[in-house]
C-alpha cells in the first residue's frame, strides 16, 4: 500500500515544480558547465557541516566493548565520507534547479544549528543526531533572467528551490538504500541512508535557517505535501524490503528524470 501512495505524491510534487518555467536540457547543461560551482565560503560551511555530521553519527562507532582508536578513526572517516555525499548531493540538486530558472543558489551555513547539533550529540552520547548545517539563498542572474516575469526571485520559485533540497536529500537516501540492498551491513550505505533521511526531516522543519520555513510561507499546500512525502519516504526506505522496494525506488528515480526532461523547453 505504501508504494501506491508514495509514487503519486512524488509525481504530483514534480508536476507542481515543473509549473515553474524551465530552460531546455541543452541550455541547462551549458549553464551547469559555466556556472555550477561552490564558492570558498560555501565550501568552508559545507566542510564544517560534513565534519560535524560525520562526528555525530560516528559517536557510537568507536568500539564494541571498549574504546578502539584505530577502529573509531576508520569508522569516522567512512561516516564523514557518507555525510559529504549526502550534503553535497542535496545542495547540488538545489543548485541545478536554480540554474534552470536563472538563479544562483548559494549555500549559507547555519553556525548556531551546527553548534546545537554538536551539543545535543554530546549530551545524548550520540542518541540524538541532527543535521542542521544550513540552507541555500537565491540570487538572480541578470543574463538568464532577461525577459522573465518579475525580474527577481518569486516566493513560488524560492519555495520550489527549498523543496528540491528536501527531494535531493531523499534522492540521495534512495541511492544509499539501493547500495545497502546489494551490500547489506555496509557502514557507508547504512550511515549514509540515516544521514540523508534525518537531513530531509530537519530541512522540512520550519526552523529559522532551514528550507521548511521558506517553503511554509511560499505554499501551505506544497509544504504539507512535502511533509507527507518525507514521512512516507522514511517509512518506505527504513522498513520496506525486497524487490518491491528496489523497483519502487528505481521507478521513482526514472520518473523524476523523465519529468524533468519532459518539463524543460526543448
Amino acid at each position: 500500500m505504501i508504494y501506491i501512495i508514495f509514487t503519486p505524491l512524488i509525481l504530483k510534487t514534480l508536476e507542481v515544480s515543473l509549473l515553474q518555467k524551465m530552460v531546455s536540457f541543452k541550455e541547462l547543461v551549458a549553464r551547469t558547465k559555466q556556472h555550477f560551482r561552490f564558492s570558498k565560503h560555501e565550501l568552508i560551511g559545507l566542510i564544517v557541516g560534513v565534519l560535524v555530521t560525520g562526528f555525530i553519527f560516528s559517536f557510537k562507532e568507536w568500539g564494541i566493548e571498549e574504546l578502539d582508536v584505530a577502529f573509531g578513526l576508520k569508522n569516522l572517516l567512512i561516516v564523514t565520507l557518507a555525510a559529504g555525499v549526502s550534503l553535497f548531493g542535496t545542495v547540488s540538486c538545489q543548485k541545478l534547479y536554480a540554474l534552470s530558472c536563472g538563479y544562483r543558489a548559494d549555500f549559507k551555513v547555519w553556525w548556531v544549528g551546527i553548534v546545537v547539533a554538536l551539543v545535543l550529540g554530546f549530551i545524548s552520547i550520540g542518541n540524538i543526531t541532527l543535521v542542521l548545517a544550513g540552507s541555500i539563498g537565491l540570487s538572480f542572474m541578470v543574463r538568464q533572467r532577461l525577459g522573465e516575469f518579475r525580474y527577481g526571485a518569486t516566493m513560488e520559485q524560492q519555495g520550489i528551490a527549498s523543496l528540491w533540497g528536501i527531494l535531493g536529500a531523499l534522492i540521495v537516501a534512495a541511492l544509499f538504500r539501493i547500495g545497502s540492498y546489494f551490500s547489506p551491513g555496509t557502514l557507508f550505505f547504512e550511515k549514509g541512508l540515516m544521514i540523508s533521511l534525518i537531513l530531509a526531516i530537519c530541512l522540512v522543519l520550519p526552523l529559522p535557517r532551514m528550507e521548511g520555513l521558506r517553503l511554509f510561507f511560499s505554499s501551505r499546500g506544497l509544504y504539507f505535501v512535502s511533509v507527507v512525502i518525507v514521512v512516507l519516504s522514511t517509512l518506505l526506505l527504513l522498513f520496506g524490503g525486497g524487490w518491491g522496494l528496489l523497483l519502487g525506488i528505481i521507478i521513482g528515480l526514472v520518473a523524476g528524470a523523465i519529468a524533468i526532461l519532459y518539463g524543460s523547453e526543448i
